[in-house]
């Protein structure tokens, strides 16, 4: 299943700022109402795989950061729990605007 959201992907690390924490919230809402539209129901196989291709505007990010913030948020939508992720692939470049494309597979 793959998702598209045009929007800067959620991040794992709570921010500490209150407009950031704001922005995070949208960014975990856009993704997981795009998951909902795609998943009919969660994953249930023991070992899923994560393909996330992120097009970033500006500067780099942190990986680790991010793909946390999108397993986290897939719980429970598109599969029962992050711990089923068993393979990750995470590829960043720039763009002209922020947006990112996750693939979630039955390994």
């Amino acid at each position: 299943m793959k998702l598209h959201v045009k929007e800067i992907p959620p991040y794992k690390q709570t921010p500490a700022d209150r407009k950031e924490r704001v922005n995070q919230k949208i960014r975990v809402d856009a993704l997981r109402k795009e998951a909902v539209r795609i998943f009919a129901s969660p994953i249930r196989q023991k070992s899923v795989r994560l393909r996330i291709e992120y097009s970033r505007n500006k500067g780099r990010s942190d990986a680790t950061n991010i793909i946390g913030g999108i397993a986290d948020s897939l719980n429970g939508i598109a599969y029962d729990d992050d711990r089923q992720i068993t393979e990750i692939h995470y590829e960043e470049k720039k763009g002209n605007i922020d947006e990112y494309q996750v693939i979630v597979e039955e390994v």
